[in-house]
């Protein structure tokens, strides 16, 4: 009997931690981040964790922590949607296929328009970095907590998990597009490692660590029914933040210590400027392109989710697995993360409400 009241207090102290875990996650993405800068020898460890490797195409895909942490984060997003109900997702193709084309476009653009303003710049190796980082987040899928800031925000779920699972279903194909387009702005070195990465590599690499999790849980949720899921439900928002939180803590320890040991004010005023300017076109060209539409509140909400929110964790994986020789280029990554989630909670604090007024 006591030890059925202890599991039972052990599991409400459980169910409150990721209550307030979940309430107070941009604080707990800015702890992330401090965690990596002061105290990274743990992340920096379990990161270089692996637990072996499989040969796929002639090519060897080592199995390591994060890439088994994002495999888990996009299966959990799978098992999120309603199986029952895919047919629905796609029905919306006014909305879905521009949304798309623009997600596509757009952040190329400015990545090229960027390039060149930065060609006077004192140290292009600094551009460089900055240009493969921003590309590297570009080249990935709309991420699922997009769907979840949709929900929250009273959005169209319909065209949210449409918008998020065509750029999944897609992501190998333009994922190498993008990265062999951004290649092109750069050179030397990170040409030819962008150019290596978009090969091959980044397919079977998007292939295997966000297609194939997103449709196993997809079919894991259509097998389990309902009733299952109703009561794994609670379980899954925490659980992808808590995966998140480590994804980042991981990579943020790789490259914020080498950050601050060659601290360079001009770089870092560089890499906030230009991943916030990105981040926030990305987030307004979903309320432009709503209005050019004429879309409802609840599409055009659901537009600047799903333009504005990218797959960063599996832009983390893939940089820390492809270029670890260009620490620099990861660290645009990092910060665009914290960016996106200011950026996500500002417009639901503010651009929304107005909408619905």
């Amino acid at each position: 009997m006591e030890n059925q009241e202890a599991g039972r207090t052990a599991l409400e102290g459980m169910g409150w931690l990721l209550h307030w875990l979940h309430r107070h996650f941009f604080w707990a993405l800015i702890a992330a981040h401090g965690l990596a800068a002061l105290a990274p020898d743990l992340g920096q460890r379990i990161r270089r964790l692996t637990f072996g490797s499989i040969p796929i195409l002639g090519e060897s895909f080592s199995v390591s922590l994060p890439v088994v942490l994002l495999f888990l984060l996009l299966w959990n997003s799978g098992f999120g949607v309603p199986g029952g109900r895919l047919r629905e997702l796609f029905r919306n193709l006014r909305a879905l296929l521009p949304g798309l084309l623009v997600n596509f476009l757009i952040p190329l653009l400015f990545l090229a328009v960027l390039r060149a303003a930065l060609a006077p710049w004192h140290n292009q190796e600094e551009v460089e970095n900055l240009v493969m980082g921003l590309g590297m987040v570009v080249a990935m899928p709309i991420a699922g907590a997009s769907a979840a800031w949709c929900q929250n925000a009273g959005g169209d779920m319909a065209l949210s998990l449409g918008l998020v699972l065509s750029s999944t279903a897609l992501s190998p194909f333009a994922g190498s597009l993008s990265l062999h387009a951004v290649a092109s702005m750069v050179g030397g070195d990170y040409a030819e490692d962008l150019h290596e990465m978009a090969g091959r590599g980044m397919g079977i690499f998007l292939v295997l660590c966000v297609v194939l999790p997103s449709v196993l849980g997809i079919l894991a949720r259509r097998h389990a029914g309902e009733a299952l899921f109703a009561r794994v439900r609670p379980a899954l928002r925490p659980a992808n933040e808590l995966i998140l939180l480590w994804l980042i803590y991981m990579n943020a320890a790789a490259v914020l210590p080498y950050a601050f040991r060659h601290f360079d004010a001009d770089f870092l005023a560089m890499l906030l400027v230009g991943s916030g300017i990105l981040c926030l076109l990305r987030f307004q060209c979903g309320a432009w392109l709503g209005r050019l539409l004429g879309a409802s509140v609840p599409e055009r909400t659901a537009l600047v989710y799903g333009l504005g929110m990218n797959n960063n964790g599996s832009g983390l994986v893939l940089a820390a697995v492809a270029i670890p020789d260009h620490p620099l280029a990861i660290l645009p990554i990092v910060f665009y993360t914290l960016l996106q989630q200011i950026t996500a909670a500002w417009y639901y604090s503010y651009w929304i409400p107005r909408r619905k007024a």
